[in-house]
């Protein structure tokens, strides 16, 4: 890696975290409550009314439309077209409660700026390394759009819609544009699903005379827990569509036909992600309705799918590799067509070298939840490959509890920093589980075994976080002390950044002046670097995270998954806390993009609320705003 690139991820991980440390996910009331509404600073919780509470609670919102309005007037100034749009399109969100006629507009801005950034005039910036993100502003936004009212996407998506292009090469691309905007409109159909079924049937049933994608799959989905009998419907149509199509060529059809044959055949394996998004929102598996389809009609879909993947060759091995799973009940619908991809499959491990065969394996291994499996292939792997299936059986082992027998996995079979890594996984988990089952001082003793400053700092933080929301700060602030004092005052590394937000995350629950303090040195070091790597950006244009000397700026819409999410958690309490030394702290950013990204968090973090979360358990609006596409 070169000193540039270091520099610029460097400055990413950096700026990222503080650009987080004023986003706050969700209110805590104490605290609310404990603000002062004429100042905005902290003071100790005490018993205050309801009518007080939300009185400070008005307060603040007031503030951050003020703070967002600023933000708006500011954006004006940006020098990059896509960036005025982003912070168009993140004021919307912003407004859709407050001032729903304002937001609709400036979604409207933002979604008729990205398409003409990616087409036309705008497809010029094909140049650009980061083209293929900025295509990804459009689609996002009308996600955005169709949480909140799918037929105003549904508008907002046809009439944003880019024109073909001429030539040749051009029909290649838009045969790749019609199937991407075919994706959206089957997406957009999914959420209509939610409040009226058979219009989201009608529109999915409109969209498949044009061809088939996951999104169709969604809408299905969906279908399935409000209207049986139109989900029925809609799985009738989608085999009839995939009858008159080569699953092996046509985009997503190959995919889309695997995936519904597998949810026909098990229909209880198919419900386990409904269980997996309860689990995320805290919300009740809710159980699908099951799909009438006829035998004949699921015979016809699993004679497609078999004659598909019989074509598999030794280039375009994926369709007979993915059905070996549902060769036990293909045996009871085609039993024929079973025998006979039971062959291909042994034909197809014959042509491939041993290193092949092995790589094959390994991929129905990782997806699997076996650790034995792993293990098994592991030891007739060639001696190159074993470290990764012994690393897929580690997880495995695991995510069923057995740290004891993962650890054993790791020191005897693996090596160097495959070793070193498992051992981390290990060592993380042991700790949560200890803390999540209330045996502090267990998870006291394994800390005190980790190895590593940083890692042993962000346990220590996460210990402190648990006792913390337990209400047990008194004992939480020295394990911060204790974490605080293993990281230096100014991070060198990724590691050493991580790790000091992980801490200051902490402090924010537990003595938020203390992040204050934290804070503003790395805002202070987060400049100097940012400098440095616009200087650098000069030289090499087009490569960092600057174009024209300006920062890029790129909305997160994901459900707190990206790499700097956690910290979205981390000083989760700021803005609410103390929203003028926050905005203080905001301003300490020299670069006038930056500051501007930072006051637009602050408002966000007041405003949204976590973001609004989609019928299958998705955060759309949570993310932290990512920087650099």
């Amino acid at each position: 890696m070169t000193a540039r690139h270091l520099l610029t991820r460097l400055s990413l991980t950096l700026l990222a975290g503080m650009l987080a440390l004023p986003l706050a996910l969700s209110p805590a009331p104490s605290t609310v409550a404990a603000q002062s509404p004429p100042a905005g600073t902290a003071r100790p919780t005490e018993r205050v009314s309801e009518e007080e509470k939300e009185k400070a609670r008005k307060e603040l919102e007031r503030r951050a439309h003020v703070l967002l309005d600023e933000v708006l007037r500011a954006a004006q100034a940006l020098k990059l077209e896509e960036n005025r749009a982003v912070v168009n399109r993140e004021a919307a969100e912003l407004l859709w409660d407050h001032d729903e006629k304002r937001a609709r507009a400036l979604f409207r801005e933002a979604v008729l700026a990205f398409a003409a950034l990616t087409s036309g005039e705008g497809s010029s910036r094909r140049n650009n390394p980061f083209f293929w993100m900025l295509q990804q502003l459009r689609p996002q936004t009308l996600q955005a759009v169709a949480v909140r009212d799918p037929q105003f996407a549904l508008e907002l998506l046809r009439e944003s819609r880019p024109p073909a292009e001429p030539g040749e090469a051009g029909a290649e691309a838009d045969a790749r544009l019609r199937s991407q905007e075919l994706a959206m409109e089957q997406a957009i159909a999914a959420l209509v699903a939610e409040r009226d079924p058979q219009a989201a049937l009608k529109m999915a049933e409109e969209s498949l005379r044009e061809g088939v994608t996951f999104g169709v799959l969604t809408t299905l989905g969906r279908l399935r827990h409000k209207d049986s009998e139109a989900a029925t419907r809609l799985a009738v149509e989608i085999i009839r569509k995939l009858q008159g199509t080569d699953l092996n060529t046509e985009g997503e059809a190959g995919m889309v036909a695997l995936a519904l044959l597998r949810g026909l055949l098990l229909p209880d394996a198919s419900g386990q992600q409904d269980v997996f998004r309860a689990r995320a929102t805290g919300r009740q598996p809710e159980k699908p309705k099951p799909l009438a389809v006829s035998d004949e009609a699921v015979r016809d879909l699993a004679e497609l799918v078999a004659a598909a993947a019989l074509k598999a060759t030794y280039n375009r091995p994926w369709m007979l590799t993915q059905i070996q799973g549902l060769l036990p009940e293909l045996e009871k619908k085609v039993p024929a067509r079973a025998a006979q991809l039971r062959l291909r499959a042994a034909e197809m491990e014959g042509e491939l070298d041993p290193r092949e065969r092995a790589w094959m394996q390994f991929e129905a291994v990782a997806t699997g939840p076996s650790a034995e499996a792993a293990l098994e292939a592991a030891a007739k792997a060639p001696q190159e490959m074993r470290g990764a299936f012994y690393s897929v059986a580690v997880a495995n082992l695991l995510r069923v509890g057995d740290a004891e027998r993962a650890r054993q996995v790791a020191a005897t079979h693996l090596r160097g920093e495959e070793r070193e890594q498992a051992l981390s996984q290990i060592e993380q988990f042991s700790v949560t589980k200890a803390v999540e089952q209330g045996k502090v001082e267990e998870a006291r003793r394994l800390i005190t075994g980790i190895r590593r400053k940083e890692q042993r700092a962000v346990a220590l933080a996460r210990l402190a976080l648990a006792l913390a929301a337990k209400g047990e700060r008194k004992a939480a602030l020295p394990l911060l002390e204790e974490a605080r004092g293993l990281l230096p005052r100014r991070p060198d590394s990724e590691r050493e950044i991580e790790a000091l937000l992980e801490v200051a995350r902490g402090f924010a629950l537990v003595e938020p002046v203390r992040t204050f303090e934290m804070l503003d040195p790395l805002i202070d070091q987060a400049n100097d670097m940012l400098s440095a790597a616009a200087l650098l950006d000069k030289f090499t244009p087009g490569q960092g995270m600057f174009r024209r000397g300006e920062m890029l700026m790129y909305p997160g819409l994901n459900n707190i998954g990206g790499p700097y999410a956690r910290y979205v958690e981390a000083l989760a309490e700021l803005a609410r806390v103390d929203f003028e030394r926050t905005r203080a702290s905001a301003d300490r950013f020299q670069r006038d993009d930056v500051r501007l990204l930072a006051r637009l968090l602050i408002a966000r973090s007041v405003l949204l609320r976590g973001g609004l979360e989609t019928p299958d358990g998705q955060l759309v609006g949570a993310g932290v705003l990512q920087v650099g596409y």
